[in-house]
């Protein structure tokens, strides 16, 4: 699917210059409908990858709202696209993700309402809560064992 369009006007809008590592990236995410790590980037990538320039792209896309941290696993830190990529806001919507145990992919749950959890002691502030629940996914659920 080309989304070269949207991922064009997508980093327009948040300043970003493109190039094209960063549209490939971007077409990795809205292609995949599940978490990827820096090295799931690497692997799928078709354009000349330099591992510092992928780790700057992911950490200027978490910055501007394009993509928040899903999970983190031995494969490092899993993020995912936001459902809303607005320049002016960071991503907070509050959501949980669903790790499959067999194929170790994580995916956003965003109709899922969490629990509203209070912390009782004061001296903890809550900057952020993950909340992932584990189970098998659909592709791998029908896989003959």
């Amino acid at each position: 699917m080309d989304n070269s369009s949207f991922i064009n006007d997508m980093l327009r809008e948040h300043g970003l210059k493109k190039t094209r590592i960063r549209s490939e990236m971007l077409s990795l995410f809205i292609n995949n409908n599940f978490a990827l790590s820096a090295s799931d980037i690497i692997l799928r990538m078709k354009a000349g990858n330099d591992r510092v320039t992928i780790y700057r792209a992911l950490a200027s896309f978490e910055e501007n709202g394009i993509l928040h941290k899903a999970s983190e696993d031995r494969q490092g830190i899993k993020y995912a696209i936001c459902e809303n990529q607005y320049p002016d806001k960071k991503h907070s919507v509050q959501h949980a993700h669903f790790r499959c145990d067999e194929c170790q992919k994580t995916f956003c749950l965003n109709d899922v309402v969490l629990p509203n959890v209070k912390i009782p002691n004061k001296d903890f502030s809550v900057n952020r809560v993950n909340y992932t629940i584990h189970g098998t996914c659909n592709e791998c659920k029908d896989m003959p064992r």
